[in-house]
């Protein structure tokens, strides 16, 4: 099974290791990267086609149909923002197709606040060693392919 995500955001890629966040960085949700936005009003888009299982205005959890999940988090300790600066434009067990605008985030809110921008893109499901980045970064635009999973 193969499954390409596209980038959600566009940024600078980040490998998991490397977030500033001891939960993500030694991948206790799962695999993956993640990316620090280039900071604005950004359009944050589907990484996969699937289902919303779950929508914060932090995060969006999307089942891919495939016994994996992909989650977005936006930012890091965001959800401390009860929802300033995140306008949803899902809900959960809505159909998303890849691309599709999920969240418009308003980052100078998160930024004026003293939160990280760094959004890591968690593989839910899926064996460590089966993501990998096939971005050629160090930069990645949105909806552009950003992980590949082979599992």
């Amino acid at each position: 099974m193969t499954l390409v995500i596209a980038a959600p955001v566009s940024g600078e890629i980040i490998p998991m290791r490397d977030v500033p966040d001891p939960v993500f960085s030694a991948m206790m949700v799962g695999p993956g990267a993640a990316i620090a936005p280039f900071p604005g009003g950004l359009t944050v888009v589907a990484p996969c086609a699937g289902t919303v299982r779950k929508v914060q205005a932090h995060g969006v959890l999307i089942d891919s149909g495939d016994g994996m999940g992909v989650l977005v988090h936006l930012g890091l300790d965001t959800c401390e923002l009860d929802g300033e600066g995140f306008d949803v434009l899902v809900k959960d067990g809505q159909e998303v197709t890849q691309g599709q605008p999920l969240v418009l985030w308003n980052t100078s809110v998160a930024t004026e606040e003293g939160y990280s921008l760094c959004s890591p893109i968690v593989v839910v499901g899926a064996d460590k060693n089966a993501v990998s980045i096939v971005a050629e970064g160090p930069k990645v635009e949105a909806g552009k392919p950003f992980l590949h999973v082979e599992q």
